[in-house]
């Protein structure tokens, strides 16, 4: 047997084996995937009041489903800010009302548009979307002429629009 043939066969069976390993490592575990070709993920929905007043609790609520069915279990924080200002941003713990509806009521002093974004998380998953409102006329006004912008632009709304999949 020719000595320079055998180190290119052992290189060729370690490739041949690193192959199979990578490969087998890439299988999609498809039990994990369900009726949709998605993974596990939660869908929340963020419900906003119709209008909101200067110094009145508002009451803020979202809906957290897995695979259409409630999620009852999640760790759920409420985090509000004026839009363009993080740093004043307030963080409230939602409280479970059942059938996988989150609520947290919080008072606003000041007209403008503001940020609304729901940590949740179930289990491994995790989810963290996030709306924009307004308080006062002219907010509402300028968040509706932004609004109106971006759907001309094609773009999506800078902040989400209420719906998160992960």
């Amino acid at each position: 047997m020719n000595t320079r043939s055998r180190p290119i066969r052992k290189t060729a069976l370690v490739l041949a084996m690193t192959a199979a390993l990578a490969l087998s490592a890439c299988t999609a575990n498809t039990g994990l995937i369900d009726e949709n070709g998605l993974l596990p993920h939660l869908t929340v929905d963020i419900e906003l009041p119709e209008a909101f007043t200067l110094d009145y609790a508002a009451p803020f609520h979202i809906r957290v489903e897995q695979h259409k069915v409630p999620v009852d279990t999640a760790e759920v924080t409420f985090e509000i800010w004026p839009e363009n200002h993080p740093e004043e941003r307030v963080r409230i713990p939602g409280e479970s009302n059942g059938k996988g509806l989150y609520t947290a009521e919080h008072q606003l002093s000041t007209e403008g548009i503001y940020i609304v974004r729901c940590h949740v998380v179930s289990g491994s998953l995790e989810a963290m979307p996030a709306k924009r409102f307004a308080i006062g006329e002219e907010a509402v006004l300028s968040l509706a002429e932004l609004e109106e912008q971006q759907a001309a632009d094609g773009e999506a709304p800078a902040h989400g629009g209420g719906h998160d999949h992960h």
